[in-house]
């Protein structure tokens, strides 16, 4: 287990997924990449799926960026991704986004302004950016407290016995 409760997984070149805590239970023979989350496991399960069927040239795990020299700050993405144009793109998968990561992300991007990062986070099945996630949980919340404050006023309205119409005539 990690600090934030996620299962470190081992996937082989095959594209097999096992946990690790299973591995060493049993005391398997298990050749692969170990991955820090099930939800990276299972992208690189996606990647190795694309590089099959070629929609992408190659991938690397856990490339290794240095942001600062001294004191020395480095960037280990989750993969560096090769396109077949042969642009590269960082994907990172995050489950909790932290303040370290929020730095890290931002020296990132001044010493590597041509190099595109995505961060994606698991939601429903499916690898979403998190800028969409963000998004669709604020937009949420702004429905939720609006049917809030809906309910509050027609609970007031039922209290002091007036209708909406009467109410609006005397605000007038």
């Amino acid at each position: 287990m990690s600090k934030y409760n996620a299962k470190k997984v081992i996937v082989t070149e095959d594209g097999t997924l096992f946990e690790e805590w299973i591995v060493k239970r049993y005391e398997l023979d298990v050749i692969g990449t170990l991955f820090d989350s099930k939800a990276e496991g299972e992208y690189c399960q996606e990647l190795l799926r694309q590089r099959k069927y070629g929609e992408i040239k190659d991938f690397k795990c856990h490339p290794v960026f240095i942001l600062q020299e001294k004191p020395k700050v480095t960037y280990i993405a989750d993969f560096l991704v090769t396109e077949l144009d042969d642009t590269q793109r960082v994907i990172d998968i995050k489950g909790v986004e932290t303040s370290t990561f929020r730095v890290k992300l931002k020296l990132f991007q001044a010493k590597y302004p041509t190099l595109p990062i995505d961060i994606l986070i698991k939601k429903r099945g499916e690898f979403i950016p998190i800028q969409q996630f963000k998004k669709e949980k604020a937009d949420r919340k702004r429905a939720i407290n609006k049917l809030l404050k809906q309910a509050e006023g027609e609970r007031k309205n039922v209290r002091t016995g007036r209708n909406e119409s009467q109410i609006h005539r005397n605000q007038k």
